[in-house]
């Protein structure tokens, strides 16, 4: 592994050790450990526990997502102390433009475009240390085929629709079981059929650092939905100008990104993925997985994953495809090359 000689001192900044927090563990947590690994002198400083010697010694502060809040008080803090340090800052919301930052950094290309109205937005990678270098799951024949989510809670309202439909027409002809893995428990969530929960068999699991990754293993298909299907709102059709009725109208976050499925990918779960751009590049040839938006298109998805050899091989592609792509210590050497040139750039 290539190591950095006398690199440039960051620290990072944020209000807790909160590693259950997925921003804190990947961009925080994880990125400082990377940093580490290829010689870059890295560490992270809770706010409270930030001095004016700490920030002196420092050439480059990154803020944590879970400062924004305050972040303009703590931008000015930082800078009257050192004028000439670097403020960077994780994946901040769109409409925080009224700081000055040096760089941003973006978790996929949906929302580094969403936030191009910094001068400097850095690229990363969802690469977590919790899945990474993880055994692929040996798949064999299944009596039951368990279809698993794992995320954030509102991305399951995207059901609506082809996902929800498709699910219900599989489970007449193969025995499956959804099981969903969120921040919440199953009467915290208030999921209903009209807000598209599927009239199938569901497990559902609380996301728990220490079993989440055999948890995800012991399913046999990760699905990562988050695209609503607005298509049923398209009116205004011209076809001299390209608007045809047979169009596609998609919504999703400004923070989309394919994270969810790089977990999946490193656990040997192959995927079924929505729309999202950042799917595309994982998935777009279909040797690694499959994106699928209408009914047909996820069932179909589904019906090619349930032979448990195809999924050995969707996993095995999968991964290396992972291992040539989205290794932590290339996306961290990128990272911090790209911050030295912000910094010569400057000087």
């Amino acid at each position: 592994m290539k190591k950095i000689k006398n690199s440039l001192k960051i620290i990072f900044v944020t209000l807790n050790n909160n590693i259950t927090s997925g921003s804190y563990r990947i961009w925080v947590n994880d990125y400082c450990k990377y940093f580490n690994d290829i010689g870059v002198d890295s560490k992270i400083v809770i706010v409270k526990n930030v001095t004016e010697d700490i920030l002196k010694e420092s050439d480059v502060v990154i803020i944590g997502k879970c400062l924004h809040s305050s972040v303009q008080v703590l931008f000015n803090q930082i800078k009257k102390v050192n004028p000439n340090i670097i403020i960077g800052t994780i994946t901040p919301p769109r409409d925080l433009t009224s700081v000055n930052f040096d760089f941003v950094m973006a978790g996929s290309l949906e929302e580094a475009d969403s936030l191009s109205f910094y001068d400097n937005v850095i690229l990363n990678a969802h690469i977590e240390s919790l899945y990474h270098n993880s055994d692929l799951k040996i798949h064999t024949q299944a009596d039951t085929l368990k279809i698993c989510y794992h995320g954030w809670t509102p991305h399951l309202f995207s059901f609506v629709g082809g996902l929800k439909s498709a699910l219900e027409d599989l489970s007449k002809s193969i025995k499956i079981e959804l099981h969903i893995i969120s921040e919440k428990n199953e009467n915290e969530i208030n999921w209903t059929v009209d807000l598209g929960k599927p009239n199938i068999p569901i497990v559902y699991k609380k996301w728990d650092i220490n079993t989440i990754g055999n948890d995800i293993k012991s399913c046999d298909i990760g699905i990562c939905p988050g695209v609503y299907d607005l298509t049923q709102q398209l009116s205004n059709v011209n076809q001299q100008r390209g608007k045809f009725s047979t169009d596609y109208i998609v919504r999703y976050k400004n923070k989309t990104n394919n994270g969810r499925a790089l977990a999946f990918m490193c656990l040997g779960v192959p995927v079924i993925a929505d729309f999202s751009p950042s799917n595309f590049h994982l998935f777009g040839d279909e040797k690694n997985g499959y994106v699928a938006h209408s009914k047909n298109g996820w069932l179909k998805s589904f019906v090619r994953l349930s032979d448990f050899n195809n999924r050995n091989t969707i996993a095995k592609n999968a991964k290396i495809f992972l291992n040539k792509n989205y290794d932590p210590h290339d996306w961290a050497m990128r990272y911090y090359n790209s911050i030295v040139d912000i910094m010569n750039k400057r000087n």
